[in-house]
Protein backbone atom coordinates (compact mmCIF):
# COMPACT_ATOMS: atom_id res chain seq x y z
CA UNK A 1 0.00 0.00 0.00
CA UNK A 2 2.85 2.22 0.82
CA UNK A 3 4.74 1.74 -2.40
CA UNK A 4 1.66 2.60 -4.33
CA UNK A 5 1.24 5.80 -2.64
CA UNK A 6 4.36 7.05 -2.92
CA UNK A 7 4.79 6.54 -6.58
CA UNK A 8 5.98 9.16 -8.43
CA UNK A 9 5.62 11.92 -5.80
CA UNK A 10 8.61 10.76 -3.34
CA UNK A 11 11.58 13.25 -3.53
CA UNK A 12 14.64 12.34 -5.65
CA UNK A 13 17.29 12.17 -3.28
CA UNK A 14 17.82 9.30 -1.14
CA UNK A 15 17.38 11.18 2.44
CA UNK A 16 14.28 13.06 1.01
CA UNK A 17 12.98 9.41 0.13
CA UNK A 18 13.77 8.21 3.85
CA UNK A 19 12.15 10.99 5.31
CA UNK A 20 9.16 11.07 3.00
CA UNK A 21 8.84 7.13 3.45
CA UNK A 22 9.03 7.67 7.14
CA UNK A 23 6.03 9.83 6.98
CA UNK A 24 4.18 8.10 5.23
CA UNK A 25 4.83 4.77 7.29
CA UNK A 26 3.45 7.06 10.59
CA UNK A 27 0.60 8.66 8.35
CA UNK A 28 -0.67 4.56 7.83
CA UNK A 29 -0.55 3.46 11.14
CA UNK A 30 2.12 1.75 11.60
CA UNK A 31 4.04 0.24 15.07
CA UNK A 32 5.72 3.36 15.33
CA UNK A 33 2.70 5.31 16.79
CA UNK A 34 1.42 5.96 19.77
CA UNK A 35 -2.23 7.26 19.42
CA UNK A 36 -3.66 6.94 22.94
CA UNK A 37 -2.64 7.66 26.48
CA UNK A 38 -1.38 4.31 28.57
CA UNK A 39 -0.58 3.87 32.42
CA UNK A 40 0.46 0.68 32.96
CA UNK A 41 1.63 -1.67 35.63
CA UNK A 42 5.54 -1.48 37.09
CA UNK A 43 7.98 -2.39 34.69
CA UNK A 44 10.18 -5.37 33.80
CA UNK A 45 12.19 -6.19 31.20
CA UNK A 46 9.00 -7.61 29.11
CA UNK A 47 6.35 -5.27 30.42
CA UNK A 48 5.78 -1.42 29.65
CA UNK A 49 5.65 1.06 32.40
CA UNK A 50 3.70 3.37 34.25
CA UNK A 51 4.09 6.32 32.01
CA UNK A 52 2.40 9.78 30.86
CA UNK A 53 1.68 9.97 26.65
CA UNK A 54 0.36 12.63 24.34
CA UNK A 55 -3.15 11.71 23.12
CA UNK A 56 -1.67 11.53 19.13
CA UNK A 57 0.67 10.00 15.93
CA UNK A 58 4.08 10.43 16.94
CA UNK A 59 7.00 7.68 17.86
CA UNK A 60 6.29 6.30 21.03
CA UNK A 61 8.77 8.53 23.57
CA UNK A 62 11.95 7.02 24.84
CA UNK A 63 12.08 7.24 28.50
CA UNK A 64 9.92 7.64 31.78
CA UNK A 65 9.45 11.39 31.52
CA UNK A 66 9.18 11.51 35.56
CA UNK A 67 10.32 12.99 37.59
CA UNK A 68 12.81 14.50 34.96
CA UNK A 69 12.06 15.48 31.26
CA UNK A 70 13.89 17.98 29.42
CA UNK A 71 13.84 17.79 25.61
CA UNK A 72 17.12 20.12 24.46
CA UNK A 73 16.13 20.16 20.74
CA UNK A 74 19.53 20.20 19.66
CA UNK A 75 19.61 18.01 16.63
CA UNK A 76 22.43 19.63 14.08
CA UNK A 77 23.63 21.30 16.93
CA UNK A 78 27.27 21.45 18.33
CA UNK A 79 28.40 17.70 18.91
CA UNK A 80 31.63 16.75 21.04
CA UNK A 81 32.62 14.42 18.59
CA UNK A 82 31.64 15.49 15.03
CA UNK A 83 32.10 19.33 15.80
CA UNK A 84 29.35 21.77 15.08
CA UNK A 85 26.59 21.16 13.67
CA UNK A 86 27.19 17.54 13.88
CA UNK A 87 24.79 16.30 16.44
CA UNK A 88 23.01 13.53 15.25
CA UNK A 89 20.14 12.78 17.74
CA UNK A 90 18.32 14.36 20.52
CA UNK A 91 19.44 14.75 24.07
CA UNK A 92 16.60 14.45 26.57
CA UNK A 93 17.91 15.68 29.85
CA UNK A 94 16.75 13.40 33.03
CA UNK A 95 17.77 11.94 36.21
CA UNK A 96 20.31 9.12 36.79
CA UNK A 97 18.31 5.66 36.25
CA UNK A 98 15.06 6.67 34.72
CA UNK A 99 13.82 4.31 32.62
CA UNK A 100 14.49 4.27 28.45
CA UNK A 101 11.97 2.22 25.93
CA UNK A 102 12.18 0.36 23.04
CA UNK A 103 9.86 2.89 20.82
CA UNK A 104 8.73 0.25 18.33
CA UNK A 105 8.41 -3.83 18.41
CA UNK A 106 11.47 -4.94 16.80
CA UNK A 107 14.95 -6.29 17.37
CA UNK A 108 18.41 -4.93 19.51
CA UNK A 109 21.16 -5.49 16.46
CA UNK A 110 24.01 -4.26 18.52
CA UNK A 111 25.26 -3.44 22.27
CA UNK A 112 27.95 -1.13 22.87
CA UNK A 113 29.61 -1.38 26.29
CA UNK A 114 32.83 0.22 25.79
CA UNK A 115 32.52 3.16 28.28
CA UNK A 116 35.65 5.72 26.75
CA UNK A 117 33.99 5.58 23.48
CA UNK A 118 31.20 8.62 22.87
CA UNK A 119 27.94 6.40 23.21
CA UNK A 120 28.99 4.53 26.40
CA UNK A 121 27.00 1.93 27.23
CA UNK A 122 23.86 1.90 24.42
CA UNK A 123 21.70 0.38 22.35
CA UNK A 124 20.97 -0.21 18.53
CA UNK A 125 17.39 -1.58 18.15
CA UNK A 126 15.88 -1.93 14.39
CA UNK A 127 12.03 -1.26 14.42
CA UNK A 128 9.35 -3.36 12.11
CA UNK A 129 9.06 0.08 10.45
CA UNK A 130 12.78 -0.50 9.25
CA UNK A 131 14.13 2.42 11.16
CA UNK A 132 17.02 2.32 13.21
CA UNK A 133 16.88 3.75 16.57
CA UNK A 134 20.36 4.65 18.70
CA UNK A 135 19.96 4.60 22.43
CA UNK A 136 23.55 6.56 24.38
CA UNK A 137 25.12 7.29 27.46
CA UNK A 138 23.19 4.37 29.23
CA UNK A 139 23.97 3.72 33.01
CA UNK A 140 23.01 0.04 32.93
CA UNK A 141 21.14 -2.31 30.43
CA UNK A 142 17.56 -4.14 31.76
CA UNK A 143 18.46 -7.60 33.05
CA UNK A 144 17.73 -10.74 30.40
CA UNK A 145 18.40 -8.88 26.75
CA UNK A 146 21.07 -9.50 24.84
CA UNK A 147 21.82 -8.58 20.98
CA UNK A 148 19.12 -10.50 18.82
CA UNK A 149 16.60 -9.94 21.70
CA UNK A 150 13.36 -9.22 20.42
CA UNK A 151 11.59 -6.03 22.34
CA UNK A 152 8.03 -4.48 22.50
CA UNK A 153 7.09 -1.07 21.87
CA UNK A 154 6.94 0.74 25.77
CA UNK A 155 9.57 -2.57 27.18
CA UNK A 156 12.31 -1.14 29.83
CA UNK A 157 15.35 -1.65 27.70
CA UNK A 158 18.21 0.31 29.75
CA UNK A 159 18.67 3.10 32.28
CA UNK A 160 19.61 6.69 31.77
CA UNK A 161 23.15 7.49 32.84
CA UNK A 162 26.29 9.92 31.33
CA UNK A 163 28.59 7.21 30.14
CA UNK A 164 30.72 7.94 27.07
CA UNK A 165 31.84 11.46 26.61
CA UNK A 166 28.35 12.66 28.49
CA UNK A 167 29.14 15.28 30.77
CA UNK A 168 29.78 13.58 34.44
CA UNK A 169 26.41 14.21 35.98
CA UNK A 170 25.14 15.58 33.36
CA UNK A 171 22.49 12.54 33.07
CA UNK A 172 20.65 12.06 29.62
CA UNK A 173 19.48 10.31 27.06
CA UNK A 174 21.13 10.82 23.28
CA UNK A 175 18.70 9.62 21.05
CA UNK A 176 18.86 8.87 17.32
CA UNK A 177 16.33 7.96 14.30
CA UNK A 178 17.35 6.54 11.24
CA UNK A 179 15.19 5.57 8.95
CA UNK A 180 16.12 2.85 6.35
CA UNK A 181 16.92 0.88 4.07
CA UNK A 182 20.08 -0.06 5.53
CA UNK A 183 22.86 0.82 6.06
CA UNK A 184 20.92 3.61 7.63
CA UNK A 185 23.75 6.42 7.47
CA UNK A 186 21.22 9.22 7.11
CA UNK A 187 19.76 10.66 10.93
CA UNK A 188 16.70 13.02 11.33
CA UNK A 189 15.45 15.29 13.29
CA UNK A 190 13.53 13.20 16.20
CA UNK A 191 11.90 15.66 17.86
CA UNK A 192 9.44 16.61 15.45
CA UNK A 193 8.16 13.08 15.32
CA UNK A 194 8.31 12.35 18.75
CA UNK A 195 5.04 11.72 20.86
CA UNK A 196 6.20 14.35 23.79
CA UNK A 197 4.38 13.64 27.34
CA UNK A 198 3.08 17.24 28.16
CA UNK A 199 5.25 17.46 31.52
CA UNK A 200 8.36 17.49 29.18
CA UNK A 201 9.80 20.64 28.87
CA UNK A 202 11.11 21.11 25.16
CA UNK A 203 13.54 24.12 24.69
CA UNK A 204 13.48 26.15 22.03
CA UNK A 205 15.31 25.03 19.04
CA UNK A 206 19.14 26.87 18.75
Amino acid sequence: MIRDATRGVLPRTRFGRALAVFGLTLAFGSVVRADVPVIDTAATAGTPAERILVTGPGVFFPINPIPKCDVLNNFGGMSKEFGSGGHQGVDIGATLGQEVYAVEDGVLTRQLTDLASAPGNAWILLGNSDTQYRYYHLSAFAPGLAVGATVHKGDVIAYVGDTGNATPGGYHLHFELRPGPSPYRTPVDPVPLLAIPRNCIVYPKA
